[in-house]
């Protein structure tokens, strides 16, 4: 059998109606009978116990991770009040899942509890041959500090597990983000599968964005609020670029601004990792999606749509290249909202991107989100904005 796969979407209004549909629809794409494990995303327009309700009347006991977005998609359609479904069945990839809660208060309690079992399921997995480990995460997009949960979760499994996936939206609103497990919905909380594999789950990350400005230095930033950039307000430094490039920047257009020109921290490697700023506040600091340290090289950053679409193309083709030689059999991507802002009604040229790569006949799921996840190898930035994630799963 090796593995197989299905998608469903529906936007229908009702839970239950929309819910059934999606799951329905995976199943019978997947060629019917019992799922291992079955992956769903949904618009906040739907309350999320019915919803899961009618999913799992559809799938039974299968295990089910996933979580609320900001926008959801197949390869087939796209949609943002909408919900999407995968279910997966495999005989070289086994599939656990667990949940940990209290990220905000108890983050280290949270991801211990989330990986209290992985150590001995990785044993089990590796004396039946399945070599290879990949998390798969889900998580509160508006917990904070995701750069260092990556770090706590990659610690957690000894380091002997890639890491990706996402953090949980809430269509732009920024109020509650939730994730699934089982038939049940928790904010303040993450959920992960354990995927143990014969051949590696491919992964690929590209943001494909470049420096629209000279670097700036940020000397003085809290958390994941930059105050100070050059030693002026944050603020400050989009205000002379938009002035720069023509643009306006009041305080009616400013979030949408900066959300299409994002910050660009310049790395080691010379590649710069990228931060979404999320709003200004009055006195002129940026609230960021995640952390921007003090001393911090950064630019602000700016992309096309051919640039943008061509990115996401480079993240299939790297996380083809890292499936060591097997076919794909499925894509999960995460993609940050930022990229569907920015791309509008040409999104549906990055989700063809995808395919153009992996293949017409490999399904595809993903959901937009409020930052994005990779950790392999050869991946080591951990917690990304404005990017094109993909897991690819080996046939």
């Amino acid at each position: 059998m090796s593995t197989k796969a299905g998608t469903g979407y529906s936007a229908a209004e009702g839970a239950t109606e929309a819910g059934r549909a999606a799951a329905e629809a995976a199943i019978a794409s997947m060629g019917g009978g019992g799922a291992d494990l079955v992956l769903a995303f949904a618009s906040t327009g739907y309350p999320y116990s019915e919803l899961l309700g009618a999913i799992r009347g559809v799938t039974g006991a299968a295990p089910l991770i996933g979580c609320s977005g900001a926008g959801q998609f197949t390869g087939d359609d796209i949609g943002q009040r909408s919900v999407v479904v995968m279910a997966i069945k495999s005989d070289t990839i086994k599939f656990h899942t667990a949940l940990g809660r209290g990220l905000r208060s108890d983050r280290p309690g949270a991801v211990g509890h989330a990986f209290s079992r992985f150590a001995e399921k990785h044993r089990a997995a590796r004396a039946e041959g399945l070599q290879h480990a990949t998390c798969i995460l889900c998580t509160d997009g508006l917990a904070g500090n995701g750069e260092d949960l990556v770090e706590a979760v990659h610690a957690a499994t000894g380091m002997l597990a890639q890491v990706v996936g996402g953090a949980a939206a809430d269509d732009a609103q920024f109020e509650r983000t939730d994730v699934f497990f089982d038939g049940a919905h928790h904010t303040d909380a993450m959920v992960v599968v354990y995927a143990f594999s014969k051949s590696p789950i491919g992964l690929g990350v590209r943001h494909g964005l470049n420096p629209a400005c000279p670097s700036m230095i940020v000397t003085r930033a809290t958390g994941n609020v930059i105050h100070e950039i050059d030693g002026q307000p944050a603020v400050a430094a989009y205000e002379k670029f938009a002035k720069s490039t023509g643009a306006d920047f009041t305080a009616d257009n400013r979030e949408t601004f900066m959300i299409t020109h994002e910050i660009g921290m310049l790395m080691p490697s010379g590649e710069y990792k990228v931060r979404a700023p999320l709003k200004a506040n009055d006195d002129g600091s940026l609230v960021m999606a995640s952390e921007v340290p003090s001393g911090a090289s950064v630019s602000i950053m700016a992309g096309t749509n051919d640039g943008l679409v061509a990115a996401a193309k480079e993240a299939a083709r790297s996380a083809m290249s890292n499936l060591g030689g097997a076919r794909p059999a499925a894509v999960i991507a995460f993609d940050c909202i930022c990229r569907r802002i920015f791309l509008g009604d040409h999104y549906r040229q990055q989700v063809d991107a995808f395919k153009s790569v992996v293949g017409e006949g490999v399904p595809v799921i993903g959901w937009e989100t409020y930052g994005e996840i990779a950790m392999t190898p050869s991946q080591h930035s951990g917690w990304h904005n404005s990017t094109t994630v993909l897991a690819i799963l080996p046939e």
